[in-house]
């Protein structure tokens, strides 16, 4: 516990100025049920500020090779998919109506680990280095595929993650 007059307290500015805004905000959101306390915890600040330095840059991996001008326009191929697209759409879609229920029943912490999970074990450590060779191979067909279904994940995924680290995922959308 926190205290003013015992001078245990953290000051919120110096976290954010080691740590990040966002890092801050998701460590405080992860891990919160309700009725309870929350905890504050060094180790999940460290975590959040992996975790926006993980999304950071494999947004700039997508964005690096997508193009940009004709990405809002770009459709998914269904007959081109490959097992591991299916899996990752499949995944999306999946954590979307589950993270809608648990902001219908206001699981916030839920919400927020979910979101961390999917992005950082599915999309970034399966996902982009299942489509890596792909984006390197010959087939133009299918690196637009790939592509666009990096795009798509990407746009969701900071969707989703919006309520919880705007200011990266605005400067990343942006």
């Amino acid at each position: 516990k926190m205290s003013k007059s015992l001078g245990n307290g953290i000051d919120p500015l110096e976290i954010i100025d080691k740590y990040g805004t966002d890092a801050l905000r998701l460590s405080l959101v992860m891990g919160i049920t309700p009725g309870n306390d929350i905890r504050y915890m060094p180790e999940k600040l460290e975590s959040a500020s992996n975790f926006a330095n993980k999304l950071w840059n494999a947004a700039k991996f997508v964005l690096m090779n997508i193009d940009s001008s004709n990405m809002d326009n770009a459709e998914i191929d269904i007959s081109k998919l490959e097992y591991e697209d299916k899996w990752i759409l499949s995944k999306l879609n999946t954590l979307i109506k589950e993270i809608t229920a648990n902001i219908d029943n206001f699981d916030i912490g839920v919400y927020a680990q979910k979101i961390y999970d999917f992005t950082w074990n599915e999309f970034c450590d399966w996902y982009i280095e299942l489509a890596k060779p792909r984006m390197n191979g010959t087939d133009e067909e299918q690196k637009a595929n790939v592509r666009a279904i990096l795009n798509r994940v990407l746009m969701d995924s900071l969707k989703l993650l919006h309520p919880f680290m705007p200011f990266i995922t605005e400067e990343i959308w942006g």
